[in-house]
């Protein structure tokens, strides 16, 4: 759509793969953890000042309430909320988001849904919802748009991983209840896309939820 992206993360070998799929442009990428305080200044002194902001970076561990452990919701909680509030709020500091921009953080269907197992995970998604909400009224009067999208199952490595952990039987059993089937990268990829567009110039403080009629259903 014309943008000039600068993607963050900690496998390079992914970044350069993402910027050699990119149409020409002065593309580039940061290697870092966001979870860590060093790598967020480092990407602070990186960046020029943006238009548009996505957070995708997540974490998946499910456990049933009485077998989560400490050490694994903390992970959970730094890699999915903490880290992304501590670098919006380096960039708001640092005045690195132009007046006008729009920042997109990817939440999920688990923050707005009872499933058994995901207490850990929904709880850092729901809060991404709110703090959405949150961040919208803030920053509003710099008109700097922040919105949240909630995807259902997705084919993406991450979700694999949880697949491939399950029978064939109960993966077909659950994809049954996505009327439209499980989506693709691409099913989430183009509304955070519209969101980043003048197309939504009047949408904020909202979550949309991308789950092919999952939860239009009882």
């Amino acid at each position: 759509m014309g943008a000039t992206v600068i993607a963050s993360g900690r496998n390079e070998d992914n970044l350069r793969k993402l910027i050699g799929e990119l149409k020409a442009g002065d593309h580039s990428y940061i290697r870092a953890d966001i979870t860590q305080a060093s790598d967020r200044s480092k990407i602070l002194d990186s960046i020029p000042s943006i238009d548009g902001f996505v957070h995708s970076a997540g974490v998946v561990m499910l456990a049933p309430l009485k077998f989560i452990k400490e050490e694994t919701m903390d992970t959970i909680y730094n890699v999915n909320y903490k880290s992304v509030v501590l670098l919006l709020q380096g960039m708001v500091k640092a005045k690195k988001i132009n007046k006008g921009a729009s920042l997109v953080l990817v939440s999920s269907v688990a923050g707005l849904f009872g499933m058994k197992g995901n207490g850990m995970y929904a709880g850092t998604k729901g809060a991404l919802i709110s703090a959405t909400k949150v961040f919208a009224n803030e920053l509003a009067a710099q008109k700097i748009r922040v919105n949240c999208i909630a995807p259902g199952m997705v084919r993406t490595a991450i979700t694999e991983e949880t697949i491939n952990t399950l029978s064939a039987e109960v993966v077909a059993m659950d994809e049954a209840k996505y009327p439209l089937g499980y989506g693709e990268p691409e099913d989430v990829a183009s509304p955070i896309a519209f969101l980043l567009s003048p197309a939504s110039k009047w949408i904020t403080g909202q979550t949309i939820v991308l789950d092919g009629g999952r939860t239009a259903i009882i």
